[in-house]
């Protein structure tokens, strides 16, 4: 039986999050605190007695898996206009990869024209990401366990080539037709067109959100004047505390539907529900302990809902 490593590693890092996220909202303070700092990160960090063994980096290095993501995402984009518009072949080594990440036996299962656009709004999440994190967002002292900047790797390889491991030209199946491979417009549906928007919805408001945060942190002229934490406002700040994640978690199911009929890519998308949900709750629960003056009608992540 091969092993189907894309589909492994989500399910994996989603079970260690439902797992050691239930733990650490539930019996927080009879964990050990190698779990309670290895999780905890960024403003939400564990303020107790630190474990040496414990490795921890800069948080500001999320920065450096953006610059990956970004130069990822082109080429793999690249090899797909390749192969879709200019009728070419992706390189070798490349399927062998995709071989490795999820087996020889895979097949298409989406639409070359799904899988352009998939890959497009990916790449231009990433590259905007690059772009916040290297020149907008103020970075803190604060840290975060090594294994956290392990995973930002693993989450945007897995989830770029998630998109191509069944996408027709990519698949080791040698009776693809050429005709599969022309990008035929009519196969957009109405639900298409809906994940788009909604997809456009979440990247330009989950940019305001990146602003408003930096904003907290700069003068009127844009200097840097502080790191410390303050309460934002304004946009979806006003019905949530974490509205950057509500943006990621939507930007994601709005793939999904894009991509709908792929085997691999809903594991990629629970896995961000589980892990931004998470991570909204420590940030909503942080927000409320240290400003006494914090709405009251704010939720975490999911407007009047979570």
């Amino acid at each position: 039986m091969e092993l189907h490593i894309l589909k492994v590693l989500f399910a994996s890092m989603t079970t260690l999050i439902a797992i050691f996220g239930s733990l650490l909202n539930t019996v927080e303070k009879h964990l050990p605190t190698f779990i309670r700092q290895s999780y905890r990160f960024g403003k939400f960090s564990y303020e107790g007695k630190k474990d040496a063994l414990v490795l921890e980096v800069p948080k500001r290095w999320f920065s450096h898996f953006y610059v990956f993501a970004a130069l990822y995402s082109m080429m793999c984009l690249v090899f797909t206009l390749k192969v879709y518009v200019f009728g070419g072949a992706p390189p070798t080594k490349f399927i062998q990869l995709l071989n490795i990440l999820a087996t020889e036996k895979r097949t298409f299962t989406v639409s070359s024209l799904a899988t352009l656009i998939g890959l497009t709004l990916m790449t231009a999440q990433c590259m905007r990401r690059f772009y916040e994190t290297w020149f907008i967002s103020v970075f803190s002292d604060a840290k975060m366990n090594f294994s956290h900047y392990i995973v930002g790797f693993l989450h945007y390889f897995g989830a770029i080539n998630a998109i191509l491991v069944e996408a027709p030209g990519f698949t080791s199946h040698t009776g693809v037709s050429s005709l599969v491979l022309r990008l035929n417009f009519s196969e957009l549906h109405y639900y298409h067109y809906l994940a788009i928007v909604s997809f456009v919805w979440a990247f330009v408001h989950q940019y305001r959100a990146a602003i408003i945060l930096a904003d907290l942190r700069r003068d009127t002229t844009g200097k840097v004047v502080s790191q410390a934490y303050r309460l934002p406002e304004g946009d979806l700040f006003n019905l949530v505390s974490s509205p950057h994640m509500l943006c990621e978690v939507v930007m994601y199911f709005s793939l999904l539907n894009i991509l709908w009929g792929s085997s691999v890519f809903p594991y990629v998308t629970v896995w961000v529900l589980s892990n931004q949900v998470e991570n909204a709750l420590l940030t909503h629960w942080w927000y409320q302990e240290k400003f006494k003056e914090y709405p009251r009608e704010r939720r975490a992540i999911f407007p009047f809902i979570l």
